[in-house]
């Protein structure tokens, strides 16, 4: 019964998508400058932001304004399942099992149990559900994923930052064992967990759930994702800027040839800065964000509107929006690929900007880039499966200098000195003060350390929610990484 329900709510989903996309296409042939219409409320909550500032902003989202986000996403998201012929489209969403200050988990803030149909489209949902975090302190997040999406098998997998899902997968392969145990122990009695649990059970059951379950239950070893949640078909998250190294892990355990990515359009806590359109089985990301009016600024500092855009060139976004945001620069760097009608299609490429400085050396995240690059092509053996950021380094007893953090598995092979030396070489080519201030000694060596995701990952939170917040930059200059301490 639950599945006959999760297909006639997929068939609603994408009848819906349809007129969706009708009404996307008008306003894309009738696109206009408009203006905007201030949201003048006070009320509601506030989202802290989680980019390259050292003190993360506090961004006002009344209840009107979480509608809107909520919207927007529902509207990406019917118009997917129709454009892609995604069969099953109950949704899964990697939220954090804690409430925290991020727009994420203001977005999926639940008091109690949603109501049936939802927790058949939604079976994250149930995850804020007192027993359920209870459940999540007990065994953990990784084995309460494992469970629900066992259970419920969804045909969608979402996380804005795809850092997330190969988390998840990572934990999930290295201790399948410790992720695997709650699965074991509702397999040989389900009547020890309580009642809230068992009806969430019940609630989220799909055909062939038991049988899934037992798999996982009686294998020493990690399961693919195809033999636990064999719906699955599609992943949605964000594709844009320095998540490269997280889509290449994700497609060891999403392999292209058999799940779907559906990159996701841009937005940052402040605004939403492009929509998602869907031809031809491609996706196109338009600046067509409802209540907000956008301008560019290409490489000669001129100020551009939409439709004036041309493709293959580089230009920085500036927003005006009615929730208080007045010609925004957010130092966010487009790509304009294409037109669509006279819209542009515009590809996240990097943040500008991003640089940080002890004694005037300005290293940029782009030279961090140029760098790691050269790194992996001399070494593509010791770099291979990690992820590489560079963090400025203060303490009392050091000259400042900048630590590379090789995130990964420990290999007691690797030599830090020499990819130190090698870094710092490599650096001293890309960045003339840097090597000047070498030289002056102002600035200390390079220093290699390496260290796990979730490590890597608590440091870099300046408050929960690293589940949602965290992302790996070139340059974390908002990260101070000292030996003795953690200073964010």
């Amino acid at each position: 019964m639950n599945d006959l329900l999760r297909a006639a709510i997929g068939f609603c989903i994408r009848k819906i998508g349809v007129l969706l996309s009708y009404v996307q296409d008008r306003r894309i042939r009738k696109f206009k400058l408009s203006g905007l219409r201030p949201d003048r409320r006070t009320d509601g909550r506030y989202a802290l932001t989680s980019g390259s500032a050292g003190d993360p902003k506090r961004i006002l989202y009344t209840s009107r304004r979480l509608r809107t986000v909520k919207l927007v996403f529902s509207d990406m998201f019917a118009r997917a399942c129709c454009a892609f012929r995604i069969k099953r489209t109950s949704l899964y969403v990697f939220s954090s099992f804690e409430p925290d200050e991020s727009l994420t988990s203001l977005l999926l803030e639940e008091v109690d149990l949603p109501n049936y149909l939802t927790t058949l489209q939604a079976p994250y949902r149930v995850q804020r559900h007192a027993a359920m975090r209870a459940l999540a302190a007990e065994y953990g997040p990784t084995a309460v994923r494992l469970w629900l999406l066992t259970i419920a098998n969804p045909g969608v997998l979402y996380a804005t930052n795809p850092s997330t899902i190969s988390t998840f997968f990572d934990e999930l392969t290295e201790h399948w064992r410790e992720g695997s145990l709650l699965i074991r122990n509702w397999c040989e009695d389900d009547k020890r967990f309580n009642v809230d649990i068992r009806k969430i059970a019940r609630r989220l059951n799909s055909t062939g759930s038991q049988q899934r379950l037992q798999t996982v239950a009686a294998s020493d070893g990690p399961l693919p994702l195809a033999v636990w949640a064999p719906a699955v078909e599609a992943y949605i998250c964000w594709t844009g800027g320095y998540v490269k190294p997280f889509l290449e892990r994700l497609q060891q355990y999403l392999p292209p040839a058999r799940y779907r990515l559906i990159p996701m359009y841009s937005m940052s806590t402040e605004t939403l800065e492009t929509s998602s359109y869907f031809a031809n089985g491609d996706v196109f990301f338009l600046p067509l964000a409802p209540g907000v009016l956008f301008e560019f600024i290409d490489e000669n500092d001129n100020f551009l509107g939409p439709t004036e855009l041309q493709p293959g060139k580089l230009y920085e976004m500036v927003v005006s929006d009615g929730y208080g945001l007045r010609r925004y620069h957010t130092k966010d760097l487009f790509l304009c690929r294409r037109k669509i009608r006279t819209l542009p299609d515009l590809v996240f490429v990097r943040r500008s900007g991003l640089e940080y400085s002890f004694t005037g050396e300005k290293l940029t995240a782009e030279q961090c880039t140029i760098v790691f690059e050269q790194l992996r092509t001399q070494y593509p053996a010791v770099f291979a499966n990690k992820y590489l950021t560079c963090v400025p380094s203060q303490s009392s007893h050091a000259i400042p200098h900048y630590k590379v953090l090789l995130v990964g598995e420990r290999d007691k092979n690797i030599e830090l000195d020499s990819l130190a030396a090698c870094c710092d070489e490599l650096l001293s080519q890309v960045n003339c003060e840097y090597r000047a201030k070498r030289a002056s000694g102002r600035l200390g060596a390079v220093t290699f350390i390496v260290t796990g995701t979730r490590e890597f990952a608590e440091r870099f939170a300046a408050h929960r929610g690293w589940e949602s917040q965290f992302k790996f930059l070139p340059l974390c200059p908002h990260l101070i990484w000292n030996d003795e301490k953690r200073v964010s």
